[in-house]
């Protein structure tokens, strides 16, 4: 089982530091590429996330199909796209300034649940109110996943208010 584990596990560090030689442009920080990395977790074959969502790399989900398999490359090229599509996201739809750890938790919230979601998010309103405290405290909300209270203990989704805490810190208080 060790050997089937770690064929399918990809180190978060290496794709990183392809990420930050192919697009050191990035809005996102490297803290805020590393957060949504490391939550995220690195895989090169495709697995089921706590959604059910066929899922490889870091957290990619588009066109990826049970049995697909990627190569480092792959995953970074992936990571740097999605991101991309969130700092979008966010660059649209945020009316008002925010820190780098503000902008850097609101495109990992695009990026793992979606665009949708912020846009319609309690959070995103308070933030172009200029209400900044408010908005922040708005993450310990995002806490389910298919209707399921991730705070549960046998939700099997606890890395979501993991993440969620994180960002809630960092949206206060700065990474």
């Amino acid at each position: 089982m060790k050997r089937l584990i770690s064929k399918t596990i990809c180190s978060v560090a290496a794709i990183l530091s392809i990420v930050f030689n192919v697009a050191p442009d990035m809005q996102t920080s490297r803290q805020g590429l590393a957060h949504i990395a490391n939550l995220e977790g690195c895989r090169t074959e495709a697995y089921q996330c706590s959604a059910n969502v066929w899922t490889y790399g870091l957290g990619h989900t588009q066109g990826v199909s049970q049995g697909d398999v990627a190569t480092n490359e792959q995953i970074a090229r992936n990571f740097i796209a999605d991101v991309h599509s969130a700092e979008n996201m966010v660059n649209k739809k945020l009316l008002t300034s925010v820190t780098q750890s503000q902008f850097d938790v609101l495109v990992s919230f695009v990026f793992n649940l979606g665009a949708g979601n912020f846009q319609s998010s309690t959070m995103l309103k308070l933030f172009n109110q200029n209400q900044p405290l408010k908005a922040c405290l708005e993450f310990s909300r995002w806490v389910y996943v298919n209707g399921k209270d991730c705070r549960s203990p046998d939700s099997q989704c606890s890395g979501i208010v993991k993440r969620r805490e994180i960002e809630l810190n960092a949206c206060l208080n700065g990474w």
